[in-house]
C-alpha cells in the first residue's frame, strides 16, 4: 500500500515579496517621523531646566546664600550663579562651569525662546528657597510674582512657570 502524502502549504515567493515591500513602505513613512518628535525633545529640555532650577534652589537653602539662574535668550543658554556680583558655579558632575546651552550637542534641536521673571532675565533664590526676580544691572532683587520660561523644539512649544513664594515649577503647552 503506497503512503499518501498531503502536500504542506507554504508561502509563495510572491506573498513573501508583498510582505517585505509592505514593511519597507511602512519603515520609509515611520522612521523619519521619529526624528521630528518636538514634544519629546521639548519635554526632555524642560526636565533639564527644572532640575537645574531645583538645584539652584536647594543650593541656596544649603549654603544659606542667594543663588541665581541667569538666562540668555539670544545665546540660548543659562548659568547657575552665586555671590555678589554673581559668578558661575562649578557643575558638581562635569566639574566645569554650570552653563547649559540649547541647540547644541547636549540639547539638540531645542531653543530657548523667551524668559521673563517680572521683566528680568535672572531667577534668584534666597536662603529659604523663595524665588526672586533679579536685576543684574542694578544688583537688586524683588519677590517674584510672575516667572516663565518658553522652550521650543520644531513647532512644539512648552512653557515652564515658576510659582511665587515656593518656586514650584509647572509645565504647560499652548
Amino acid at each position: 500500500m503506497p503512503i499518501s502524502r498531503t502536500p504542506t502549504r507554504g508561502f509563495t515567493l510572491i506573498e513573501i515579496l508583498c510582505v517585505v515591500i509592505l514593511m519597507a513602505i511602512i519603515a520609509v513613512v515611520v522612521i523619519p517621523q521619529l526624528n521630528e518628535r518636538g514634544d519629546i525633545k521639548a519635554a526632555a529640555a524642560a526636565r533639564v531646566v527644572m532640575a537645574d532650577i531645583m538645584y539652584a534652589q536647594n543650593r541656596a537653602i544649603a549654603k544659606q546664600a542667594m543663588q541665581y539662574v541667569k538666562f540668555d535668550v539670544v545665546a540660548h543658554t543659562y548659568e547657575v550663579q552665586e555671590g555678589t556680583p554673581p559668578s558661575t558655579v562649578t557643575n558638581p558632575v562635569t566639574l566645569k562651569t554650570y552653563t547649559q546651552t540649547f541647540n547644541s550637542t547636549a540639547i539638540p534641536d531645542v531653543t530657548l525662546t523667551s524668559v521673563g521673571f517680572d521683566g528680568k532675565d535672572t531667577l534668584a533664590f534666597d536662603e529659604i528657597g523663595a524665588p526672586y526676580a533679579y536685576d543684574s544691572v542694578a544688583s537688586t532683587s524683588a519677590a517674584l510674582s510672575v516667572g516663565t520660561i518658553k522652550i521650543a523644539a520644531g513647532t512644539y512649544t512648552m512653557t515652564l512657570t515658576v510659582q511665587p513664594y515656593t518656586g514650584e515649577i509647572t509645565t504647560s503647552t499652548p
